[in-house]
């Protein structure tokens, strides 16, 4: 731009942030507000039948925020008065908010959707039928992933009401040649979380203070949902119940062209892609991103018009299928990330000037309505993509060097369940294995394996949950490393062949669980190598029933033969229980079916080898008295992983303590506390004795993360004494120009690194071999404690790394204890570098946080005689 045009665009953003901010100090009418959000319509174009958000809700958009039922009713009455308009529930959020998806064409279309929906299902068949002419394209807008980016909620209803009401003939073409598929709220429990503070702390006037309590609102905030999870993040392992519904709308329209809303700082002014070549994945066809330019000037020629800063191309990713915007790529769709900066409340001042909640919504609104027209106008282009997209996976899969991966273990049938569950989801095809077959040192036999095939239409999302993560080139904006089967430490391996397979799987098997052996059982072993296993120890434990763990392996005779139990195995005995014999077995029958495992009956207290039922090396697990440490300082997503797993994996309770109560109340009432990743130099000296007191009596403390770094620091673990590693360039001169680029590629976020676990130690029972993947989030290492036996997981010295991770880092973390059991008095402290349960999903390590806390008062060596 030349200077002059550059003064003229400059003056167009502000009177649109100062007729924003006009919007607030006084009443609007409904005319004012459509000509400011829709500045390009008459206000003949809208039908004054079907009603506009400020008339329906009392309240003009931008001066308060609307909550999710009012989102509700609103998209109802469209629906009602509207034939343009289909609203369905498709689920609910874990706080029982209704979960909708918003269908919007024309009468004619809505007449035949099903038809239309079959026949766009089929571009993913590359045998289907050739695309029809009339095909409508599909956009996807997809609102409030993050609840606290709440421009987005506001600009659904406005674009919601102009498609339902405006009569413009570029409407009415858009409504014939789309179907615009509308996610309203992705995260509406983080939403009115983040709606109920602004609306509880807004002011008139309003103030403009970034300080002011309207603009910083209290943990855990309204990004996450209720389990503290990030959902943008949770595409690819589909660990909610909001992402298991939207996926399953998803998969019904798969869309050619689709947004997700979001929000930034309030320094920023407005993003949309493309993002940077550094950050786009090698498994896409270039077309893909090629696609991106193509549209991004319908993006630019809407903010254009209203006068609004923009800029492309600087950041965020197109690199991992877990984003919202990054997950229709790996489907033939063409996904894109916008970001609008934030006035976090109705108004904030900036050094661009007042940064009003309504021009927010102004410019979220008109980058939708422009997502539509770009779309129709290369509606024949993106339909022709995303045929081709499906048959070069195709074709993609054959050529690559595991034609297919093999996965499933006798002893881990609910990991493997899981494992079909998630590959359903995605519709990913999926076969029994039919002969029996060895790869990389590992069997799979028929009846507890199956067998992904490469050569199909989903093979980019195959390899991104069973192979190794594409190369990066470092400078990356979310995690490198997303490889489903690592995570999971999943028995699987890629062939280089197809083996003998069956039909395809067209449901999940269900569960073989229950108790199996004589009525008059001596006792019942579980293998605890069941991913389920700890869910069926949870329950029983509620129950008071009487629980041992085996610390050596044993073989005892069961209706499948001379069965061995490894480390870990549960063993409930007949005799000593507060049940009588018939009560017992049908608790415990109750329980593992509900697990999905087999409790295995037994005839008598001595083993065929191993160590017998009565042996010293069977240890008593407690029911331990949890809890967790929430509150402001606290690292949510991480705390809220450990909570997840004891609320919805094992139904267990535990309580929920802020930090400033750790020093007023009695800590002898829990058994394990839990502190994730955060700040806590904020406790005071007296309560960090009272914890340390507390541990030397017996308790469990339990840290990962910066909290491992803060243990160490208060004389609860061995402090280090060497540097942390530092680029041996980092005091070279460098060019500023090159200062993101450089910074970028020392992030350390969301890397895999191979690792070795002592499976004979009680924090590692239930994994079937040594070799572990393991996440690394932070730079934190462990000091090795001074008991040999007790550094349980420690980092490769020649890790392999699945993502990007810089030279230094990489030196830093070889060889590092990654997690360790460090004695203090009659008590343990559990330490582990990173989040074992990260984001929900990383159930190989999940395992050992799960034994930190029922082996807790059995996990020091000294005690293990």
């Amino acid at each position: 731009m030349n200077v002059r045009t550059t003064t003229r665009f400059a003056r167009r953003a502000a009177a649109a942030v100062l007729f924003g901010a006009a919007l607030l100090a006084v009443p609007a009418t409904v005319s004012a507000q459509s000509s400011y959000y829709f500045p390009q319509a008459a206000a003949s174009d809208f039908n004054p039948a079907i009603p506009t958000p400020e008339t329906f809700l009392g309240y003009a958009v931008g001066s308060h925020y609307t909550r999710h039922d009012q989102i509700v009713a609103y998209l109802k009455e469209l629906e009602r008065l509207s034939d343009r308009v289909t609203v369905e529930t498709i689920g609910s959020s874990y706080e029982h908010r209704p979960l909708l998806s918003v269908v919007i064409s024309s009468p004619s279309n809505q007449s035949r959707i099903g038809d239309i929906q079959r026949a766009h299902a089929s571009v993913s068949d590359p045998n289907g039928p050739a695309i029809g002419a009339d095909q409508p394209v599909v956009v996807g807008l997809y609102y409030s992933v993050h609840g606290n980016e709440t421009s987005s909620g506001e600009a659904m209803l406005l674009t919601a009401y102009y498609l339902a009401a405006s009569r413009s003939p570029e409407t009415l073409e858009w409504l014939d040649k789309a179907v615009v598929v509308i996610d309203p709220s992705q995260n509406p429990d983080g939403r009115d979380r983040a709606a109920n503070w602004h609306n509880a702390w807004k002011s008139n006037p309003a103030s403009a203070d970034p300080l002011d309590k309207e603009h910083v609102e209290a943990w855990p905030a309204g990004r996450i949902n209720h389990y503290f999870t990030d959902l943008n993040r949770d595409w690819l392992a589909v660990t909610q119940r909001e992402t298991r519904a939207k996926l399953e709308a998803f998969h019904r329209w798969k869309p050619n062209f689709q947004i997700d809303f979001h929000e930034m700082g309030a320094e920023s002014t407005y993003y949309f892609e493309p993002s940077p070549a550094s950050m786009e994945s090698p498994l896409l066809p270039r077309a893909a991103y090629e696609w991106n330019v193509t549209l991004a000037k319908y993006h630019a020629q809407a903010l254009d018009n209203l006068g609004s800063l923009y800029f492309t191309r600087e950041v965020f990713d197109n690199f991992s299928p877990v984003y919202g915007s990054t997950y229709p790529d790996f489907h033939g769709g063409i996904g894109v990330t916008v970001e609008q900066a934030s006035s976090r409340g109705l108004v904030q001042n900036t050094s661009n000037g007042p940064l009003t909640f309504p021009f927010t919504i102004r410019n979220q609104t008109n980058v939708g309505l422009a997502t539509i027209r770009g779309a129709v106008a290369e509606r024949a282009g993106l339909l022709g993509f995303q045929r081709d997209f499906f048959r070069s996976a195709v074709e993609q899969g054959r050529r690559h060097t595991s034609q297919a991966f093999v996965f499933g273990d006798p002893a881990n049938t609910g990991l493997t369940r899981q494992t079909l569950e998630l590959l359903q989801t995605h519709r990913i095809q999926v076969y029994p294995l039919t002969e029996r077959i060895t790869q990389d040192g590992r069997t799979f036999e028929p009846g507890s394996a199956y067998v992904v095939p490469s050569a199909q239409p989903q093979f980019r999302l195959i390899h991104s949950i069973f192979d190794r993560t594409p190369p990066t080139r470092g400078s990356v904006y979310g995690s490198t490393s997303y490889s489903i089967a690592l995570a999971y430490n999943l028995n699987s391996s890629g062939l280089r062949r197809v083996p003998a397979i069956g039909p395809a799987l067209t449901a999940v098997p269900t569960a073989q669980g229950g108790v199996s052996g004589p009525d008059n059982a001596y006792a019942y072993a579980i293998d605890w190598r069941d991913q389920n296993a700890p869910q069926l120890l949870a329950t029983l434990l509620q129950k008071d029933v009487r629980i041992r763990t085996a610390f050596e392996p044993f073989t005892s005779r069961t209706d499948n033969g001379e069965t061995r139990f490894e480390r870990g195995s549960l063993v409930i005995t007949a005799g000593g229980q507060s049940l009588d014999a018939e009560t017992l077995r049908q608790t415990i029958d109750e329980a593992a079916r509900a697990a999905g495992v087999t409790a295995h009956g037994l005839g008598s207290g001595q083993a065929v080898s191993g160590i017998d039922l009565g042996s010293n090396s069977m240890k008593v697990v407690r029911a331990p008295r949890i809890a967790l440490v929430v509150g402001e300082g606290v690292n949510a997503t991480e705390i809220g992983s450990t909570w997840f797993a004891l609320s919805e994996r094992l139904h267990y309770p535990a309580s929920r303590l802020d930090p400033s109560q750790l020093g007023r109340i009695d800590l002898n009432n829990y058994d394990s506390i839990v502190l994730s990743g955060g700040r806590y130099d904020g406790l005071g000296q007296p309560t960090v004795d009272a914890i340390k007191a507390w541990v030397r009596r017996g308790g469990s403390l339990v840290v990962f993360g910066s909290a491992a770094r803060w243990a160490a620091a208060n004389g609860l673990a061995p402090q280090s004494e060497k540097e942390d590693a530092k680029d041996d360039t980092a005091n070279a001169r460098r060019d500023y120009a090159d200062r993101s680029t450089v910074q970028g590629e020392q992030r350390t976020a969301g890397n895999a690194l191979s690792a070795d676990a002592d499976i004979t130690h009680p924090l590692a029972f239930g994994l079937s071999r040594r070799d572990l993947f393991v996440n690394k989030e932070t730079d934190i290492t462990l000091t090795p404690v001074a008991d040999p036996f007790a550094n349980v997981v420690r980092i490769d010295a020649e890790p392999q790394v699945n993502g990007y991770l810089p030279d230094a880092l990489r030196r830093q973390a070889a060889g590092s204890v990654w997690a360790q059991v460090n004695p203090v008095g009659s008590g343990t402290v559990v330490l582990f570098a990173d989040d074992p349960a990260h984001r929900k999903y990383w159930l190989g390590t999940e395992r050992l946080l799960i034994n930190s806390l029922f082996f807790g008062n059995h996990l020091a060596t000294s005690n293990r005689r």
